[in-house]
């Protein structure tokens, strides 16, 4: 065990971004929410069930290996850690779905923009059948 690492704030954001960013480049954003959420209770327990179980296999590695998976033990078993982790992946989350409705929209714009140019009138409903008598 380290008992001389010290974790700064600094290093506590650093860690919680690059959790986050990975997470959100496997669009996992939602699983990891769900088992963040009902494991938050028990984030010490598995701090130190992490440390009894991975720490003595860390260092033969490489001794920085062992540091750094110190400093990521002391920085998520915090549970404020946690939740800002939480409430990262929301952020992210959100602006990609942000993203992806302004993408939408320009792109339906634009189709209706050229049915225009081409036809001259409006483009009419394009829902059929049943789906013409929901409201979305």
């Amino acid at each position: 065990m380290y008992y001389d690492v010290e974790i700064t704030p600094e290093l506590e954001t650093e860690y919680i971004e690059k959790v986050a960013q990975k997470i959100h480049e496997q669009e996992m954003e939602t699983a990891a929410i769900l088992l963040l959420e009902s494991s938050k209770p028990l984030v010490w327990v598995g701090g130190e069930m992490g440390r009894f179980f991975i720490t003595p296999f860390v260092p033969i590695i490489s001794d920085k290996w062992g540091v750094t998976s110190e400093k990521f033990f002391l920085v998520f078993e915090k549970r404020e850690n946690i939740e800002r982790l939480l409430k990262r992946l929301e952020e992210l989350s959100q602006e990609d779905e942000d993203k992806r409705r302004a993408e939408k929209e320009a792109r339906k714009k634009a189709e209706q923009e050229k049915a225009v140019a081409e036809g001259g009138a409006q483009p009419q409903n394009e829902k059929k059948g049943w789906r013409k008598y929901l409201p979305f």
